[in-house]
């Protein structure tokens, strides 16, 4: 390699690459023409190494990434270590490179480059903040992730440096990894690293010492916890995201995960997986790792123990300064004292900063007002509508069954022991009330709001839930046989062992619900969301999914026999242990899709199943009888099977 004392400025390269048929010797590269912008200047990505240009010839195009400063002596043998290994293994995430130590005349000097394969897409920052609100999109990149972790430690690969600018995701919507500065293969064991990686994505403690198969194990942590919780709570990306800097984490999170608000905000969501992967990277951010270590103990709860302090703190320094303010009244009892109510109690969990966002004060829900049925039914035949934080606990006499209350606020209510059979409740708002076990069978609450509601163990036979909200509602062993939820909101909802036998769910949507042990047996959940649903050990027999959306969705030991699938989404579901037998897969797609263990797809119809990788076909066709499916054509035909 040269040694140069001067080393090319920015500037300097950018002036040679307008001139590839001077500056270049590669005859690809000297052929081709430098992409510039709308006013003819040429377009630039810099990194903190190297300046990266785009070079086209024809319909194929070359990212030429130009060192902005003196590559360490050995780099182009690391290059050559890293290219022969990729060669022996292949995978579909990286991209054709060459070192090239003569690449590029600047000053009648040559310096080197390195030539790569460009990737036409965006990265995948930029990527995320255009599909923020799409929760399934999120979900699958966080799939596709996983998958790709999952590919390179079957090789003994680690990039070196995840994050926002070294992911790409291509016109085809699958990831591309670039920048191979600090990639690890079996053929550098004991080198140290050419860098450390982005210190948004790097553990806390991560040393030039840290380099082997298992770098990248922090960085994919902290970008799927950061895909699962935007899918749940896209507002993070808001307030958390800094463009071109990181996804939603900053070092300084990492350093101290307890008073971290990015950490505080993500232990509050109500979904099990991401929780367990938030405990995960607060144990890694300590130097615990699960796998050399014995089992600790959840983090979270130190987050938890940490806010209480905080909070009891606080609550006494509150109790001081209104003891000081009304002492003066006590002590002059012909003054009038104002009542004190609903003093916050709970604390910001930091101090509001430029670059620390203010996390809202918590305030003590009010206290419940006992109300009796019959006060409820005069005061709403009087006209009044608001009962909220109201609690009513039912009497031997109270008549309730049948009573129109539309259009009620009851949000935050406590509801025992009453009668609800055929109650109206239409247009009402039920937000965050508790009405466990209770009889709502035939009960109207189409278009209610039932966020964050309670009503698991409750009896909603036939009831009509049309268009209601039940976001985040739980519904756990409730039942719902021939219940109507067509088009309703069922985001992140608890129907986990609940009988929805043959109720309609069509164009429900139930992206990340929990339908775990859920009987769905002739349920119609045509054109409905599925994304991400978990829908473990459900009974969906003879269940309509027709053009359901089902992509990421979980389905293990799931029996989908005789089930209608026609035109279903399954892109990168997990179909592990499920029974297909006389399901109609008609049209399904299949691109992704992670198929293990099946247990029969006798009669099965699979005709025109899109994206069916050539392996899972074989599956499939190992599987297959000549018996026929409701078409009257053979499973096998419906594969194209070959004799």
């Amino acid at each position: 390699m040269t040694d140069i004392q001067a080393w090319p400025l920015n500037i300097d390269f950018t002036i040679a690459v307008q001139n590839p048929h001077l500056c270049f010797v590669d005859p690809e590269l000297k052929q081709a023409s430098t992409a510039k912008n709308s006013r003819g200047r040429v377009l630039l990505w810099s990194g903190n190494f190297a300046t990266v240009y785009k070079l086209t010839k024809g319909n194929r195009s070359w990212a030429v990434r130009c060192f902005t400063r003196i590559p360490q002596s050995d780099v182009q043998q690391r290059y050559r270590l890293i290219s022969e290994y990729l060669s022996q293994h292949p995978i579909p995430y990286l991209v054709d490179f060459e070192f090239l130590t003569q690449g590029i005349l600047v000053k009648g000097e040559w310096y080197p480059i390195l030539k790569m394969d460009w990737v036409q897409g965006s990265e995948i920052d930029r990527y995320i903040g255009e599909y923020i609100d799409d929760s399934q999109v999120l979900l699958r990149l966080d799939r596709q992730l996983k998958q790709l972790q999952k590919d390179l430690q079957q090789v003994g690969i680690a990039h070196g440096d995840l994050q926002h600018g070294n992911i790409m995701v291509d016109s085809e919507g699958e990831l591309k990894l670039v920048d191979y500065d600090g990639m690890y293969v079996p053929a550098l064991r004991g080198a140290p690293p050419l860098e450390v990686g982005h210190p948004n994505y790097q553990p806390p403690m991560r040393s030039s010492k840290d380099f082997g198969d298992r770098l990248d194990e922090f960085s994919f942590e902290v970008i799927s916890l950061s895909l699962r919780a935007l899918a749940s709570q896209p507002n993070l990306w808001e307030t958390f995201h800094e463009d071109n800097k990181n996804l939603i984490f900053r070092q300084n999170d990492f350093q101290e995960p307890e008073l971290s608000p990015v950490f505080q905000s993500i232990s509050n969501i109500p979904d099990d997986e991401t929780r367990e992967l938030c405990d995960r990277l607060i144990r890694r951010c300590h130097g615990e790792d699960r796998q050399d270590q014995p089992e600790q103990p959840l983090r979270r709860d130190k987050l938890i123990v940490t806010q209480y302090k905080m909070f009891l703190v606080l609550g006494l320094a509150v109790f001081a300064i209104v003891c000081l303010i009304f002492w003066p009244a006590k002590k002059n009892p012909s003054q009038p004292q104002p009542p004190v109510t609903n003093i916050p109690t709970n604390p910001p969990l930091s101090s509001p900063s430029p670059t620390n966002p203010p996390t809202p004060v918590a305030v003590a829900a009010p206290k419940l007002i006992p109300i009796t049925a019959a006060t409820l039914q005069a005061k709403y035949a009087e006209g009044q509508r608001d009962f909220r934080y109201v609690q009513l606990t039912g009497n031997q006499g109270d008549r309730i069954q049948g009573q129109d209350f539309s259009n009620i606020n009851l949000s935050g209510s406590v509801l025992e022991r009453v009668d609800l059979r055929q109650v109206i409740f239409k247009n009402a708002n039920l937000s965050g009330i508790k009405i466990v076990k209770v009889d709502l069978r035939g009960a109207d609450l189409s278009n209610s709001s039932l966020v964050d509601a309670n009503l698991s163990f409750s009896n909603l036979t036939e009831a009509n839930l049309s268009q209601a909200n039940l976001l985040r509602a739980n519904l756990s062993q409730s039942k719902l046989v021939s219940a109507l939820l067509p088009k309703a909101e069922l985001m992140r909802s608890n129907l986990s062992e609940a009988d929805l036998s043959s109720a309609n769910l069509k164009g429900a949507n139930l992206v990340l619900a929990n339908l775990r042990k859920a009987n769905l047996v002739k349920a119609n959940l045509s054109e409905s969301n599925l994304g991400a649903a978990n829908l473990s050990e459900a009974i969906l027999d003879e269940a309509d999914l027709s053009s359901a959306d089902l992509r990421s969705a979980e389905l293990h030991l799931t029996n989908l026999s005789n089930a209608n699938l026609s035109s279903a989404n399954l892109t990168a579901a997990k179909l592990v242990l499920i029974e297909f037998a006389g399901a109609n897969l008609n049209g399904a797609n299949f691109r992704n899709a992670i198929v293990e263990n099946i247990g029969s797809i006798e009669a099965a119809n699979f005709t025109n199943a899109l994206n069916l990788a050539p392996n899972i076909r074989k599956y499939f066709c190992s599987l297959a009888s000549g018996n026929a499916a409701e078409t009257g054509i053979s499973t096998k035909s419906t594969l194209n099977c070959l004799p």
